[in-house]
């Protein structure tokens, strides 16, 4: 710039720092602005501005710094914090910035929560599983009047679907004043996670009655609750119509999870009529999927069941799979005797220094 950047200039730059990532631009903003005099508190928008580029940019040590010296928040200004926390790994920290705002004032006005603070809070309570959390912020959000907003009425769908209450995440929807595509792709994913694949598929019918076209991400939902319940002719069936009668081209994660409900059913024969529609060539996630299937009807002694070039595949090591294909082998050959073929699984994993990170469960 041929003249001398003001606050207005470096709150406009700053929300591109933040789009970008680029941490490295955003502290030397503002380094810039502290040189001219830019103490917390001389700007209350550049001051949120920085917190937002700090929040995406996970630097969370450096925003609660700033956050810290502020000597007045706005709902920004907690936004911003809430938003940062849920999305970096610290969603307890969030749930607790959201109750310290309430502390603060928020029932009285003056920074009270709003839509975008919900949301940010909402996404912390599904990544815990805590539904008694959820239940409270959802009660929060029709006392304030934002239950019936799109937005907060699906982030309210994804928190119950997490916390595995599928009743309420359709009771949430059904209370939608308006449902977007992103309402019925949420609620529609929640029965798939929560294993009710029939409500998935009849919500896939009342979708069109309401004269509302499924996407992709519709069809994924569809595929993966099909998954769950091993229903593999339910999901060709999916697949089928997803790219002959609505035109959309299925991606590699509706292949996988094709493959996969196969592989559950131990339809292994499906396999190469799946993958021969398939538009591109065989990664690392589908092949992990078909051996995985294969290998685990092979250890039962199914009668049949194909799939041996993707098996040589797998041994020769053409097949980089993740640890938890490995593990999910050698347990598949441990249940039925096969004790030396899991150990040798296993030394191959270790030879190849592959880790298979430990699972966990909320409950």
């Amino acid at each position: 710039m041929d003249a001398a950047p003001n606050a207005l200039t470096l709150a406009s730059v700053l929300p591109a720092c933040a789009a970008l990532r680029s941490l490295g631009a955003g502290r030397a903003i503002h380094g810039f602005w502290l040189r001219r005099g830019g103490v917390p508190g001389a700007n209350l928008t550049v001051d949120n501005a920085v917190l937002d580029a700090y929040a995406k940019c996970r630097a969370l040590g450096s925003a609660r710094r700033l956050f810290d010296g502020m000597p007045r928040r706005d709902v920004c200004s907690w936004t911003a914090m809430v938003w940062g926390l849920a999305r970096s790994a610290s969603p307890h920290d969030a749930v607790g910035m959201f109750r310290a705002m309430l502390s603060d004032g928020g029932g009285g006005g003056g920074a009270a929560p709003n839509e975008a603070t919900v949301v940010s809070v909402l996404h912390a309570v599904a990544c815990t599983g805590s539904l008694a959390c959820g239940e409270a912020l959802h009660s929060y959000a029709l006392k304030r009047g934002l239950a019936g907003e799109q937005v907060v009425g699906n982030a309210l769908i994804n928190a119950y679907a997490k916390c595995g209450d599928a009743r309420m995440a359709f009771r949430a929807f059904d209370e939608l004043p308006e449902k977007d595509l992103v309402s019925w792709g949420t609620v529609t994913r929640a029965m798939a996670v929560n294993g009710r694949c029939r409500e998935a598929l009849q919500l896939l019918s009342l979708m069109l009655r309401q004269g509302v076209r499924p996407d992709g991400a519709v069809f994924l939902a569809l595929l993966s609750a099909c998954c769950h319940v091993g229903l593999a002719e339910q999901a060709l069936e999916v697949l089928d119509a997803m790219r002959r009668v609505y035109g959309i081209a299925p991606g590699k994660e509706h292949y996988t999870c094709a493959l996969d409900a196969c592989g559950r059913a131990g339809r292994i024969d499906k396999f190469e009529e799946i993958v021969r529609q398939m538009p591109a060539e065989y990664d690392q996630q589908v092949l992990g999927v078909c051996c995985a299937s294969v290998s685990e009807w092979r250890a039962r002694g199914v009668a049949g069941v194909g799939g041996e070039q993707l098996w040589e595949r797998f041994l020769d090591g053409e097949v980089d799979a993740v640890g938890g294909m490995y593990a999910l082998m050698s347990k598949s050959l441990a249940d039925v005797g096969r004790c030396e073929d899991a150990c040798a699984v296993r030394q191959r994993m270790t030879a190849r220094r592959i880790e298979k990170t430990a699972a966990c469960t909320w409950i």
